[in-house]
C-alpha cells in the first residue's frame, strides 16, 4: 500500500468559541481534576474528568434530515454509508461568487460520493467577517445535486444557505433527499484536486438528535 495522508477538515472546539450568531457557545466544566482525583484512587493514580456543554451546531457539524423535517431521520438513524469511507469530489467554487449555482455541479458524476464545496470562506473563522456575506448553494444547485444522488454534501462556509433567506432552500432540498449536510468545514485547500480521497465525518448516534459536531477528515492515497 502506498503512502496515505490524513487531512483534517474540521475546526477545533474551544471553550467559549462562537460558531453561529445567537447560538450558545461551548462551555467546559471540570468535574474532577488530577489533584482532586488522587484521594479517590488512594494516591495510586490520577484522572481528569470534565463535561462539555455544547449546542449541536458547534464547530464543524453534520445536519441530519430531522434538523429540517419533523419526521426526518435523526443522527442515530443516519446510515454510516453516508458518513464514512466516502469517495470525495471537491468542487472549487472560489470564483463562483456568493451564490453558487447549478452549473458548478451539472456535469459531475456524484452518485454515492461526498461533495465538498470549497470557497475558502473558512479563512475568516474566528473573525467578525465570518458572520456576514457567506457563500451558499442556490436552490437550483441543490436540485441538481439531489438529482445526482451524492451521499453527503459539505461546505467550508457559515451556512450552506443564504442566511438572509428564511426558507433555507439548500437545507430543505438536500435534507429532504436524505443527504446529510456538513457546515463550517475548513482546510479544503489541502485536499489535492482529482486525488483518490475518502471522507470520514461521523457524529454520535444521538437518538432524537438532529445536528452534532464531527471530527471530519479526508484520507488521500498515493
Amino acid at each position: 500500500m502506498g503512502k496515505r495522508t490524513f487531512i483534517e477538515i474540521s475546526h477545533k472546539i474551544i471553550d467559549g468559541m462562537k460558531t453561529y450568531p445567537g447560538l450558545p457557545e461551548p462551555r467546559v466544566e471540570v468535574l474532577l481534576d488530577y489533584d482532586a482525583s488522587r484521594e479517590r484512587y488512594q494516591d495510586k493514580a490520577e484522572f481528569y474528568i470534565a463535561t462539555l456543554h455544547v449546542c449541536g451546531n458547534t464547530g464543524t457539524y453534520v445536519d441530519s434530515p430531522r434538523h429540517r423535517y419533523r419526521d426526518g431521520t435523526d443522527l442515530a438513524g443516519l446510515p454510516l454509508e453516508r458518513l464514512a469511507d466516502l469517495p470525495v469530489t471537491t468542487v472549487d467554487a472560489r470564483q463562483a461568487g456568493r451564490a453558487i449555482g447549478a452549473d458548478m455541479f451539472r456535469t459531475l458524476e456524484l452518485a454515492g460520493r461526498a461533495v465538498l464545496v470549497r470557497t475558502d470562506f473558512s479563512d475568516n473563522w474566528g473573525t467578525k467577517a465570518y458572520f456576514a456575506g457567506n457563500p451558499f448553494l442556490t436552490a437550483d444547485a441543490c436540485d441538481v445535486l439531489a438529482s445526482k444522488g451524492p451521499a453527503f454534501v459539505g461546505i467550508d462556509s457559515l451556512n450552506i444557505d443564504d442566511i438572509g433567506d428564511p426558507s433555507r432552500p439548500a437545507h430543505s432540498r438536500l435534507l429532504q433527499a436524505g443527504i446529510p449536510v456538513c457546515e463550517h468545514m475548513t482546510n479544503l485547500k489541502a485536499v489535492p484536486p482529482n486525488a483518490t480521497a475518502r471522507l470520514h465525518a461521523v457524529p454520535i448516534a444521538w437518538v432524537g438528535g438532529v445536528t452534532f459536531p464531527v471530527r471530519a477528515y479526508v484520507i488521500v492515497d498515493g
